[in-house]
């Protein structure tokens, strides 16, 4: 049955004289009462109802129609209660599965969407990530057909992101709801968060919640870590490759009692051998190092109150170019470095009012140093930058649970110091750029819901940066359910941001092109204003079973459009990289069809195309974007035995990528218009054991081995004008084998 008792609470009194109040919770089978989220609540007959919150409570407006109240959630028998005073009312249930005694077990997907949130939020758990390696967050996409992973050029081994058509700059990247890689380690920091340490990570595209912040443009990333109250007392993973590449990673977490809990985590990685396969005299993966230690806590009073602190130590290093063997005399060799060190933490405070839990007022603080000291060749870039963010958020409802909203201030403050020598056979350019960068601003974000079947999202910030000004970001997010298997969601919204020239574009220093800042005033910001851009997003999912076996099929469609755009220009002329303000059309259409279907049980295929159109407005004319495949297709394949044994493999076939324009160089020293298409294919072979205590792994990636040919212009001249390792549009390495494990207790 589901109606255990109603009764009603006198001594609460603060239930308003125009609506009912009440709380549904469950029981389980040692009598522990806990809050059931979701619930929908309505008045018979009528149109008047809500849903309960995450503390299971629920405000609806009290009917003159009916005095009937309907409860109804999945998994639980529906009643009906007839209201007899308007008082606060206590519902307690019982789950459907303890009626006769019978067990009902769900098999959790590894990416998850819930119909309930407004905005399409992808969640990838340990079993999506475990699919593959997942060395590192840049790593942890190689399953996932919405986010494109690339190499930045030929020498550095350093991978970054696109989402909808845009570079990774374009995305948000935030750590547990903060800002995390942004500024000078935009290009670097998705290798700084190893895959280990990840819990899940939610993926949405288009602009996301006001509360966020006004950087999200092409969509959010959040990563969440193991928090060190789970249930996993010891995690360990260790990890070799044929590239050279060994890892060690060491999770210790202890619940000190029922209030206190820390974690202590410990990665320490190395590459260290010699590899050149193209045989064109340059190390295919560079030698290097990354050591990374991360203590955090967390202390809850169980009254409300939760308080959550870490602090992060990293220091990474990477050696490539060419091999000892170029090194003689009087041949200078050619070689890059990248070397950072970090040093970041965080405080997370928060308050749920013990009896008013739909109110809460919370406080976010991170804080980060860094120095970069790199060099590609003669090319000389070190930098420093010092960012502080704090964000507080109080958030309630207005009337009764169908209105909600949020709001706050935040205040993020950047302050960085750039040395770039651009140094070439020509001419040599350098270039000092200081930035001491502060923006404030407030956010109100308004959230209405009627039942389970439509949800409005309305919000609105306002910042002040000291650079350039004030700045207006509203945005909007629609749901609406014809039922419960049929979702579309729309959203519109704007987004800016401060460019970071340099670090962005890094990859371009590993090349002898002169670097062109064609602004006025190159000491602030380089010159440029912030970029500004809408996007609009249109997405559609739909559950389905075919023969009691379940399946998702789902379409999205985003349009970015700036009106404000730093443009790097490749084109106009092979030994020079110009920067300059965008004056005409800058777009992105993403048009993605993906469908995930379960044929069997325990076998998940997912099989997906993605089509981009984006370009933007050269000195040549209205161009597409170079590197990035109009069309990509997508398969995964994901079966596990009864025995744990679990085999998966991957597909992506890559369209033709535009490739910068290089006819002005001699014969010999040119690539053409456009790249070939390719296929890329990877697998992975795991058995869990030991109690699903331990878990054995062994990979390949690149099946068949492909790799771009000569992926560098005029490599045996690495110091002449026509050098350049950052034309890269496939996999320089080739087939890899991997192998590894993971322990936990």
């Amino acid at each position: 049955m589901m109606m255990l008792c109603i009764f009603t609470q006198h001594h609460l009194s603060f239930a308003q004289t125009n609506s009912l109040r009440g709380v549904v919770l469950e029981t389980n089978s040692k009598g522990n009462i806990s809050p059931i989220q979701g619930v929908l609540v309505h008045w018979l007959h009528t149109s008047i109802g809500t849903s309960t919150d995450s503390a299971g409570v629920f405000l609806i407006p009290i009917s003159s129609q009916n005095k009937h109240l309907v409860v109804n959630a999945t998994g639980y028998k529906s009643d009906t209660i007839l209201v007899a005073e308007d008082k606060f009312i206590k519902v307690i249930l019982i789950n459907k599965s303890k009626l006769n005694e019978v067990t009902i077990t769900y098999e959790r997907g590894a990416t998850e969407i819930s119909f309930i949130d407004p905005l399409k939020v992808s969640n990838m758990n340990e079993k999506e990530l475990f699919k593959a390696a997942c060395c590192n967050l840049s790593e942890s996409f190689e399953t996932n057909p919405s986010v494109d992973v690339s190499y930045s050029d030929a020498l550095t081994g350093t991978k970054q992101i696109q989402m909808l058509g845009l570079a990774s700059q374009y995305t948000q990247l935030t750590q547990e709801a903060m800002p995390s890689t942004r500024g000078l380690a935009s290009n670097f920091g998705f290798s700084y968060t190893p895959g280990t340490w990840i819990s899940s990570i939610q993926l949405s595209k288009g602009v996301g919640s006001v509360a966020n912040g006004y950087e999200s443009v092409a969509g959010g990333i959040n990563v969440e870590l193991h928090k060190p109250d789970e249930k996993g007392k010891l995690y360990f993973n260790t990890y070799g490759s044929e590239g050279g590449r060994y890892e060690g990673n060491l999770i210790l977490a202890q619940k000190v009692n029922s209030k206190f809990s820390n974690a202590l985590f410990i990665h320490g990685s190395t590459l260290n051998q010699s590899m050149d396969r193209n045989g064109d005299g340059y190390l295919d993966n560079p030698y290097g190092y990354q050591y990374n230690v991360l203590y955090r806590f967390k202390y809850e009073n169980l009254k409300g109150f939760i308080l959550q602190g870490a602090v992060r130590l990293l220091q990474d290093k990477k050696t490539g170019g060419q091999d000892e063997m170029h090194d003689t005399m009087t041949v200078r060799r050619y070689v890059t470095q990248i070397k950072a060190d970090r040093y970041e933490g965080f405080v997370k405070i928060g308050y749920v009012f013990e009896k008013q839990r739909y109110k809460s007022i919370g406080l976010q603080v991170n804080g980060s140093s860094q120095n970069y000291d790199n060099y590609f060749g003669k090319n000389l870039y070190t930098g420093w930058q010092q960012s502080m963010y704090s964000n507080l958020i109080y958030q309630s409802i207005i009337n009764n649970s169908n209105h909600k909203f949020r709001t706050g201030i935040s205040n993020v403050m950047d302050v960085l110091d750039e040395n770039l020598v651009n140094d070439q056979k020509s001419s040599t350019h350098i270039y000092y750029f200081k930035r001491n960068e502060i923006v404030t601003g407030a956010f109100f974000e308004y959230t209405y819901s009627y039942l389970a079947k439509f949800t409005l999202v309305a919000g609105n910030r306002i910042d002040y940066n000291n650079l350039f000004g004030w700045y207006w970001v509203p945005r909007l997010h629609v749901r609406y359910a014809f039922n419960e298997n049929t979702v579309l969601r729309a959203s519109v919204g704007k987004g800016w941001r401060t460019a970071n020239l340099i670090a962005e574009n890094s990859g371009l220093l590993a090349s002898s092109r002169i670097w062109n800042f064609n602004s006025a005033n190159i000491n602030n910001a380089y010159g440029f204003e912030p970029e500004v851009a809408w996007n609009y997003g249109l997405n559609l999912t739909q559950n389905f079973k075919i023969n009691y076996h379940k399946g998702t099929f789902s379409v999205d469609y985003y349009y970015s459009d700036f009106s404000k755009q730093v443009v790097v220009d490749r084109d106009v002329n092979a030994q020079q990289v110009l920067f300059y303000q965008l004056k005409g059309q800058s777009y992105s259409n993403s048009l993605q069809v993906q469908l995930d279907y379960q044929p069997i049980k325990r076998f998940d295929v997912r099989v997906a195309y993605r089509w981009y159109d984006v370009k933007t407005q050269y000195q040549q004319g209205l161009l597409a974007v170079p590197l990035i495949a109009a069309n990509r297709a997508f398969a995964n394949l994901s079966y596990q035995t009864k025995n744990k044994w679990s085999f998966d493999i991957t597909g992506q076939w890559f369209g033709q990528k535009r490739l910068p324009n290089t006819q002005n160089n001699p014969d010999g020293v040119r690539m053409p218009d456009y790249s070939n298409s390719y296929f890329i294919y990877n697998s992975q072979i795991s058995k869990s054991t030991f109690q699903k205590k331990l878990d054995v792994y062994v990979g390949v990636e690149n099946i068949f081995d492909f790799k771009q040919n000569n992926p560098i212009i005029d490599a045996a001249k690495p110091f002449n004008q026509y050098f350049d390792a950052s034309m890269v549009w496939a996999p320089v390495f080739g087939r890899m084998f991997y192998a590894g494990l993971r322990f936990k207790i």
